[in-house]
């Protein structure tokens, strides 16, 4: 199935671009640091959507990425990612929904970074990719977390009913559910895979809104991010290395 995205919601302009982009910023970090070590290394990514972590993937890897598969189901996305970037020879881009998906090859790498709360049935998914493994390959997943701080302080001043509850942004990304640490950690059990490290993304203490009334200095924004990646727990989203149980 497609993922059901406002595509309206992945262009500047819309009201949470900018912190979806610091969002994507940790967590391409992420990839960046967790990849340093590989050379003439296969990877696979699981949609294009902002393109800002594809973009980054390939600039960032370099002639270190022998080979790039990226599936993604709109056409309208992968136009847009064709328009910005002139795409390497090692690049290529596959339209298919997630679930459809096959393919004889196998990757080192495989990186879906905020995936699992569009599609319908994220068992499925990760299941079906988990094949495309190599041997030592590793999972990278990324997932908004419902325990974020912000969220945590606007469920206890009564503002929020429930942390996983979605909001008209969360809507319009086409997200269908929040994580939190235990339900993804569950989650990646239940289809094989072990957790080997963990990241948070995005450390929010405060909504949007009221962190833009602040003007706080962007060393400042970049300080809260470095401390967040050790702080899974309570940050906007949580990132997870995984490696197949056997």
């Amino acid at each position: 199935m497609l993922i059901d995205q406002d595509n309206a919601a992945y262009v500047p302009g819309f009201q949470y671009y900018e912190d979806n982009i610091r969002l994507l910023r940790a967590g391409l970090l992420q990839m960046l640091r967790r990849t340093a070590r590989l050379d003439g290394f296969s990877l696979l990514s699981l949609g294009v959507g902002h393109r800002y972590t594809v973009k980054g993937l390939i600039e960032g890897l370099g002639d270190r990425l022998a080979r790039y598969v990226i599936v993604e189901g709109s056409a309208d996305i992968i136009g847009l990612l064709r328009r910005e970037v002139a795409l390497p020879p090692q690049v290529q881009l596959e339209q298919a929904y997630f679930e459809e998906f096959d393919t004889d090859e196998r990757f080192d790498v495989i990186e879906m970074g905020f995936v699992l709360e569009h599609v319908n049935d994220p068992a499925l998914v990760l299941r079906r990719f988990r094949r495309f493994l190599a041997p030592g390959g590793r999972v990278m997943v990324s997932v908004p977390n419902a325990d974020s701080l912000h969220r945590l302080i606007g469920h206890a001043a009564g503002l929020l009913p429930d942390v996983h509850d979605l909001s008209p942004a969360d809507v319009a990304l086409g997200h269908r559910r929040y994580f939190d640490p235990r339900s993804l950690d569950a989650l990646l059990a239940a289809c094989g895979l072990e957790v080997v490290g963990r990241a948070g993304l995005m450390l929010k203490p405060l909504t949007s809104a009221q962190l833009a009334s602040l003007g706080l200095d962007a060393k400042v924004v970049d300080a809260m991010d470095e401390v967040g990646f050790s702080l899974p727990e309570i940050c906007n989203a949580i990132f997870v290395e995984a490696r197949p149980c056997d």
